[in-house]
């Protein structure tokens, strides 16, 4: 794959309309691999962070190797309520994926389904002056190139 499980889950996720590319205005960009610590970050982000697969298995008539990716979304913002109901939306969207496809500069990939592998989990407030929430909700996704 030329691209990671993260960045292509927060593609699915900016094409079903639920966070946007950071490049682009609006709320409730979404970075892959971590929230940037920078003065004209959003206070309400999140990110979609690539975590251990699980290989279940391989395909005896062709030895390919069947692994559901691990990865993780972080929400961040400025109330509770607010970033718990980001986290809420995020995996209920995650849940209805049915052999979607994703197409990233010409490359197709698809998305067989999702596992949410936890709830929605308090992280505590970010360190610092701005006192942000923080939650996340890890997911296993089945996910190839076609």
């Amino acid at each position: 794959m030329d691209y990671s499980p993260a960045y292509i889950m927060s593609r699915f996720l900016i094409d079903a309309g639920l966070v946007i590319d950071p490049q682009d205005s609006g709320d409730w960009p979404i970075y892959v691999g971590l929230i940037p610590d920078d003065d004209v970050v959003k206070d309400d982000v999140v990110a979609c962070v690539d975590t251990d697969p699980l290989k279940d298995g391989r395909i005896m008539e062709d030895g390919e190797n069947i692994f559901h990716y691990g990865f993780q979304l972080l929400i961040r913002a400025t109330a509770y309520n607010t970033c718990y109901a980001k986290a809420q939306e995020l995996a209920l969207e995650l849940e209805t994926i049915n052999r979607d496809t994703v197409v990233i500069s010409g490359t197709t990939y698809r998305l067989d389904n999702v596992t949410q592998t936890t709830g929605v989990l308090l992280l505590g407030q970010e360190d610092g002056s701005k006192r942000r929430e923080l939650f996340s909700v890890n997911f296993l996704v089945t996910l190839k190139e076609i």
